[in-house]
């Protein structure tokens, strides 16, 4: 498996033959920025409260690079916070759960490969106190 995530894009087909470009990976940076965007409070030893205006959209920002949306004059609109907020509900809802099912075929091909090459394993460093 590799060590960094390569960055490609995959299409992904909506309704109204609408489309939407998105990584086909996150990289650990990306994924920290989606969790730090939905993180309302985060204090050590209570539970952490989670920003209900952030899930889902986070994620949206984050995996999205292109889409086929125009304005009322066919004109492309650029991918922006500004323009993910402004969508009309059920497309953000679509969006949303195309994203996460393009997420979860990911998952599952990194699973399929780790056990495919014999799971992880792991180095030891240093011998412990019980050998």
């Amino acid at each position: 498996m590799a060590d960094f995530v390569e960055p490609r894009a995959v299409r992904l087909l909506l309704s109204g033959g609408r489309f939407l470009d998105v990584k086909e990976r996150l990289n650990a940076g990306e994924m920290r920025k989606v969790f730090g965007r939905m993180v309302k409070s985060m204090v050590p030893g209570e539970k952490i409260q989670i920003d209900p205006e952030q899930v889902g959209f986070t994620k949206l920002a984050a995996y999205i690079v292109g889409w086929s949306l125009t304005d009322t004059n066919g004109k492309a609109v650029p991918v922006s916070d500004a323009a993910i907020n402004n969508l009309e509900n059920d497309l953000y809802t679509e969006m949303i759960g195309a994203v996460d099912a393009h997420e979860n075929e990911q998952d599952a091909k990194r699973d399929l490969k780790k056990n495919q090459d014999g799971g992880t394993s792991s180095v030891l460093i240093s011998p412990s106190a019980a050998s």
